[in-house]
């Protein structure tokens, strides 16, 4: 018998008047989980206020936005740093 969960919606993006699936692990608010607790949104599990203060909401969606692009541009930076390492091994 096959399991079908729903996605689960983002509920920063839900306060703010837009829909987004919930991007699980890559987002900044994001908790693993561990031996006790299951893996989760910080933002629900600390029961934020988002729905009420839109303010909030817009202010964390914009820390999240911005960590987003920090970690895009540190990933390229690492590519490339990688690849330059790979091209000078090949000149060896």
């Amino acid at each position: 018998m096959t399991s079908r969960v729903t996605p689960k919606r983002c509920s920063l993006r839900e306060a703010v008047g837009e829909q987004e699936l919930c991007p699980g692990s890559s987002c900044l608010f994001w908790e693993n989980g561990g031996a006790v607790v299951e893996p989760g949104c910080a933002i629900e599990r600390l029961g934020v206020p988002v729905k009420e203060r839109r303010d909030l909401a817009i202010h964390l969606l914009e820390l999240r936005i911005r960590a987003d692009e920090v970690r895009t541009a540190a990933e390229r930076r690492d590519a490339q740093r990688r690849f330059s390492e790979l091209l000078n091994l090949n000149r060896e």
